[in-house]
């Protein structure tokens, strides 16, 4: 017997842009003024993915009289119909898994803490930001130098700041999931625009896992009338001592099976009601092993593969504008979400979701699935192949499918 559980329901009220927007957010944590000159090219980029929303973090930049390359960058980027949200601090480093340190700077490059962040947030804001976010906040169960109720009071500032400059602005940051404590207290005590989780990250790659962090997260931010949040891995880099991993993650994997993993993730991300955040890169199905530091080259190699993968069907570029497309022409930012078991095509293990009218299958089996016969594809992560008349997904894919045609 086919079972539909409910676990969000749909969103009917205003349509902020910030509760359905897509942010790509630019990988450097160190952008100064050449970084943002050379970054001009990149935003036609970002607006043919269907993003909406840059994320940039200029911590290289003075705000005292220093600010003309970034007053240039927010208009070019507005004049390509492009919001622009400026990170002013967070942590670099993992704030959950083995590596986690007491010693996680929050602050890089000119940024300041205390009051620094509110003069830095201002400045921001008065050269064109359309909002302000603070990045990963280092929970006070890691470090005392974390005090959540001083924090509280500086978001209150910051919410004020970002009314008196922008008519549609927002406030962000990332907690951990890993302390709930913390994320409830954010969830209930300051009312972020966007307040993301890590719950995608902190999964495992089976049904159960991915279920429950969905689940959990869905029902975090509904209980507080909070838009979900989705991102599926962290700002910073997964390398080295930078890894938040603990043996179990999803991407705890070789290279190969992560690329796999790491764009069915992505594809079933972009099915979620929401804002999701896209990492530079994510796009092309690039490793953070394999990214430059260097946020000019960064952006080369990006634009070397877009231009490759823009002709290629079914490349992790055309996945991710497709998906973008159709997430949008089926307004799935605001769907109901509901998770679905007992499909007699479908074996147990895998994850399956209804959101509107589409059918969200996410093959964490070992075996290929064979679609029902009739069976409408949207989008696949990865290529499918046919056998006996039938569309048959490998594991490790997300395909999207027309729900009535697999009913």
């Amino acid at each position: 017997m086919t079972t539909t559980t409910l676990v969000h329901r749909v969103y009917n009220g205003p349509r902020e842009w910030w509760r359905e927007g897509m942010v790509y957010e630019l990988g450097s944590p160190e952008l100064g003024a050449d970084g943002l000159d050379g970054l001009y090219g990149l935003l036609e980029h970002v607006r043919s993915l269907g993003s909406g929303v840059v994320l940039v973090r200029p911590s290289l930049l003075e705000t005292d009289g220093g600010l003309d390359s970034f007053r240039d960058f927010a208009d070019r980027a507005h004049g390509l119909g492009l919001r622009v949200v400026v990170r002013i601090s967070g942590a670099i480093g993992p704030v959950t898994g083995a590596h986690v340190r007491p010693d996680n700077p929050i602050v890089v490059g000119r940024e300041r803490e205390g009051e620094g962040l509110l003069e830095r947030a201002a400045a921001f804001l008065a050269a064109g930001a359309d909002g302000i976010d603070l990045g990963t906040i280092v929970p006070p169960d890691i470090t005392d130098q974390t005090n959540l109720e001083r924090l509280s009071e500086y978001f209150t500032i910051l919410h004020a700041m970002v009314a008196e400059h922008v008519d549609d602005g927002i406030v962000g940051a990332d907690v951990s999931a890993d302390y709930p404590e913390t994320l409830r207290h954010h969830l209930q005590d300051d009312w972020l625009h966007h307040l993301r989780d890590d719950r995608l990250m902190l999964a495992r790659w089976d049904r159960e896992s991915l279920t429950r962090h969905i689940t959990s997260s869905l029902s975090e931010h509904d209980r507080f009338g909070a838009a979900p949040v989705w991102r599926h891995l962290p700002s910073s880099r997964l390398v080295g001592a930078d890894d938040p991993g603990d043996g179990r993650r999803w991407f705890e994997v070789d290279a190969d099976l992560r690329h796999r993993r790491s764009m069915a993730l992505l594809t079933l991300m972009l099915a979620l009601p929401g804002a999701v955040y896209l990492r530079q890169g994510d796009e092309i199905d690039l490793l953070d092993q394999d990214k430059p530091s260097d946020p000019l080259d960064l952006a080369a190699v990006i634009m070397r593969s877009s231009a490759t993968q823009d002709s290629l069907f079914g490349s992790p570029l055309a996945t991710v504008r497709h998906a973008a497309r159709m997430r949008r022409e089926h307004d799935l930012a605001t769907a109901p979400v509901a998770f679905v078991s007992g499909l007699t095509w479908c074996p147990p293990e895998a994850v399956v979701l209804l959101a509107r009218d589409i059918l969200v299958l996410v093959n964490t089996t070992e075996q290929a699935i064979d679609l029902p016969v009739h069976a409408e594809v949207l989008l696949s992560s990865a290529a499918l192949f046919q056998e006996g008349g039938r569309l048959v997904v490998p594991p490790t894919t997300t395909v999207w499918v027309v729900a009535s045609t697999v009913a």
